[in-house]
């Protein structure tokens, strides 16, 4: 015989309060006594009740979900932004459906399609590239968008990223002080605001300090390892390589590690080595990396926060919030520029 299934009333009856009452206590709304809510809390847990939520969604047309789209779940760093994100969210009573689309814009257009049939109820975006298509398309269907990590021009959304240019800034000036005159640069592709403020950062600083710019010493690629193994290769290929090279990721600065580990170049003694990302690990590596703190889970944080604004209709203009970064000096960069050719 079928197992009679349990309703809200029953919750409403065992706990002695109306069913509007349990109500407010599943979706976390009203304004209840502490007593109260153990109560009924207590009652659901006793006779095992589980909301509908299928037929909830669709009375309320809110499904308590959220979309994150992810250029690329490999990078470390993402993972931090994904638990910021979700230690937000996740208090307020959504669930998160994440997706990885490897910098592909036909997976990007196939996960902002899946989220709208799914009616998510918000999406955060990671893009790979600078193409707003996807983006617009979950705006006119009325799903609220917050763009994380990267702006793409002549979107009305609103934006979450960290200070490039000052982070780079700071990374080149720490460079310059300490001697070096041939920094090498590897950044991702200049149509992302990642790659293009980060090289902004590196030219301007140069300009200040009236040292010259070098074409040969800036190598343009993607935000992968093998990019930055690649790109390492050529800068050290030059008749006059780089004394120091700054990697614009963490998994740039993984390739270049490769590259001159197989080359058995020795860091700092014979090539400086600096990374526009932080990892938990890189202070215990030797030698210690020289890096650029993001703060990753706020990043992640505010993005929820941003959305959550949205969702709730708390506002309607649109917002930017650019964070602070922090230069990590440790011993990778080197004191001076020896470089790992005598002749330099």
């Amino acid at each position: 015989m079928r197992k009679k299934s349990v309703t809200i009333k029953d919750v409403a009856k065992l706990a002695g309060v109306s069913t509007t009452t349990v109500s407010y206590v599943i979706n976390k709304t009203g304004f209840l006594s502490e007593q109260t809510r153990s109560r009924v809390l207590k009652a659901i847990n006793e006779l095992g009740y589980h909301p509908n939520i299928v037929a909830r969604s669709l009375r309320s047309r809110k499904t308590s979900t959220v979309g994150l789209i992810i250029c690329d779940l490999r990078n470390p760093f993402f993972a931090e932004v994904l638990w910021g994100i979700e230690t937000y969210l996740g208090k307020k009573g959504y669930d998160i459906i994440v997706t990885n689309t490897d910098y592909s814009i036909d997976k990007e257009k196939k996960s902002a399609e899946m989220f709208c049939s799914k009616q998510v109820d918000g999406v955060i975006f990671v893009p790979g590239g600078d193409t707003n298509e996807h983006v617009k398309f979950l705006v006119e269907r009325g799903i609220p968008v917050v763009l994380l990590d990267k702006r793409i021009q002549n979107l009305n959304v609103d934006v979450v990223l960290v200070n490039n240019v000052e982070g780079s800034r700071k990374l080149v000036e720490h460079l310059i002080s300490l001697g070096h005159k041939r920094i090498g640069i590897v950044t991702g592709p200049l149509s992302s605001t990642t790659g293009k403020e980060r090289l902004e950062g590196y030219l301007k600083t140069l300009r200040e300090h009236s040292m010259p710019e070098d074409n040969d010493l800036i190598k343009i690629g993607d935000f992968k390892k093998q990019s930055g193994y690649l790109l390492t290769s050529e800068l050290l290929s030059l008749n006059l390589p780089p004394t120091v090279i700054f990697a614009c990721n963490n998994l740039i600065g993984f390739g270049v590690m490769e590259a001159l580990k197989e080359r058995k170049i020795r860091i700092p003694e014979e090539i400086g080595l600096v990374i526009f990302d932080d990892l938990p690990w890189f202070r215990y590596v030797d030698p210690p990396l020289t890096c650029v703190a993001q703060p990753s889970f706020k990043l992640g944080e505010i993005a929820g926060k941003l959305l959550f604004e949205q969702m709730r209709k708390r506002r309607k203009k649109p917002k930017e919030v650019v964070l602070d970064v922090q230069l990590k000096i440790r011993q990778s960069a080197g004191e001076l520029a020896r470089g790992f050719v005598s002749s330099i």
